[in-house]
């Protein structure tokens, strides 16, 4: 069996700095899925950006994580909870299509154990799928859409995510769109 580690990543000085690795494969990893599960690169994020992002600690504390099989990136995750008191927290996994699988369940549980630890009992999370009219798909719980059954959307229905909500974005300058899936689900603390 192929060791997986995931671990928190720790915010570095700058994204230039020696210990920026970890910081820089996470960025990465993240725009890659977000590039294939949307079909467009408007969406990516410049690293310097994301660094400033996830220091600003005033709203919200910012976790992300990243996964590694055998040395290299192979996934990430991030778990963002409100600084208002509430017992929400929003989590994004991101594995690219060729480590698809279980790395997807096990970045679940690994944010779902940092929110654990940080008392929030309720978890919205939020999944970007291409459509796909012909194949199997998961239908949400409050309207007419549905997601298609990729290895994702398995995960986190798997995971015990109830999809609640599918929102259909144009992706500008192409003739493609995408979804974006809500997933929700209540943790015991």
């Amino acid at each position: 069996m192929i060791a997986v580690e995931i671990v928190p990543v720790a915010l570095p000085d700058s994204i230039d700095a020696h210990d920026a690795r970890d910081f820089l494969d996470y960025v990465t990893i993240a725009g890659t899925v977000t590039r294939e599960q949307s079909g467009s690169s408007a969406l990516a994020q410049d690293p310097a950006e994301v660094l400033a992002r996830l220091r600003e600690t005033s709203s919200a504390t910012w976790v992300p994580l990243l996964a590694r099989i055998a040395g290299r990136a192979a996934g990430a995750a991030q778990l963002m909870a409100p600084a208002d008191g509430s017992v929400l927290a929003n989590l994004s996994v991101f594995v690219p299509r060729r480590d698809t699988g279980i790395l997807e369940a096990m970045l679940i549980k690994a944010a779902e154990d940092q929110a654990r630890s940080r008392w929030r009992t309720a978890l919205r999370a939020v999944s970007l799928h291409r459509p796909d009219p012909e194949g199997d798909a998961i239908p949400a719980a409050s309207e007419d859409e549905s997601v298609p059954r990729d290895p994702q959307a398995r995960a986190w229905a798997e995971s015990g995510y109830t999809l609640e909500r599918v929102t259909r974005h144009a992706v500008e300058h192409h003739d493609l769109e995408y979804l974006a899936a809500e997933w929700r689900k209540a943790l015991t603390v």
